[in-house]
């Protein structure tokens, strides 16, 4: 193999792995989606505030954990960046090809409070919130049939 097919095949590689981050991080909202839509049809069916709950816990991990997986593909983004600049100055073997991503620094809170996390779990919490807001104004809770 020639050195421009190693340099192409490294870079495949990388792009390979910043393609499953996002795959990972697109099936954790869906999940998390799923979950929400089968807890609050499971509310309305019961009216467990347990229930609602559980949906907020589920809703706080899945965004910890699309956090991390948000915060590897953009780590790898940049070592993708890093290693074309290496290439362009023509580095050393080692250098170019180094897939280690634990020296590149990059906030674990700006990946939680970004925007592509705070769309679909926003909508989760706004939900939440109305919610409780509304079952607070009301003695007995949502809905306001419960109450005779």
């Amino acid at each position: 193999m020639n050195k421009e097919e190693c340099k192409r095949q490294h870079l495949d590689h990388v792009q390979g792995v910043i393609t499953r981050m996002a795959g990972n991080s697109f099936q954790i909202k869906g999940f998390c989606m799923a979950m929400a839509t089968i807890l609050g049809a499971l509310y309305a069916a019961s009216f467990r505030c347990e229930l609602m709950i559980v949906l907020a816990l589920i809703s706080a991990a899945c965004a910890l954990v699309d956090a991390y997986y948000l915060q590897l593909e953009r780590k790898y983004r940049e070592l993708y960046k890093r290693s074309v600049a290496k290439m362009e100055e023509d580095r050393p073997h080692k250098e170019i090809y180094d897939m280690d991503v634990r020296k590149i620094k990059m906030n674990y809170w700006r990946c939680l409070f970004s925007k592509s996390l705070w769309m679909p779990y926003g909508i989760i919490l706004a939900l939440l919130l109305i919610w409780l807001f509304l079952s607070c104004l009301h003695p007995c809770g949502l809905p306001t049939i419960c109450c005779k």
